[in-house]
């Protein structure tokens, strides 16, 4: 299963990755790329991800990890470059102050409260949000976490002991 953050990366050292996805399988599709069993003569998918839940919210935790049976050898002259865009795309992801609204895209969100989810996905909540709706997604709630409200298309996927 794909992990938040997913990319690919292409041989040329171009990083395609949606703010909107998490799987591979989405990005080969939207970005059109012919998938084949020779992907890492052009292409690697990759994660920036955390070992363990709780760090979700610490950007210095994330490591880029290669989701691929081999590395190629062309990747490594892109790892460093990677690594940098993808702490920088995650990073604004990572939301640890208060916001009237959170819409497009997927989140971490931790010790603060937002007051709508529209249209955007928490992929990780230790905080509040005060109403899920119009497409609105949490998939995770873990311990201090609060979902308020959900109504009009709003998701609540899974839930630790939590308030709902």
């Amino acid at each position: 299963m794909c992990k938040f953050y997913s990319a690919i990366v292409m041989k040329n050292g171009d990083l395609l990755h949606n703010e909107n996805l998490m799987s591979h399988e989405d990005l080969i599709d939207l970005f059109e790329i012919k998938d084949s069993q020779t992907n890492c003569e052009k292409f690697v998918r990759v994660e920036f991800c955390v070992g363990d839940e709780k760090d979700f919210a610490d950007i210095e935790k994330y490591k880029l990890k290669v989701d691929e049976d081999v590395i190629p050898k062309w990747f490594e002259k892109h790892r460093e470059y990677i690594t940098s865009r993808l702490k920088d795309i995650v990073s604004k992801r990572i939301i640890t102050t208060d916001r009237k609204i959170l819409t497009g895209g997927l989140y971490v969100v931790k010790n603060c409260v937002i007051g709508k989810l529209i249209s955007a996905t928490v992929v990780y909540l230790q905080g509040t949000v005060q109403s899920v709706r119009e497409g609105g997604t949490v998939q995770y709630v873990d311990s201090g976490g609060t979902v308020q409200y959900v109504d009009s298309g709003g998701t609540v996927n899974g839930v630790k002991k939590e308030t709902v």
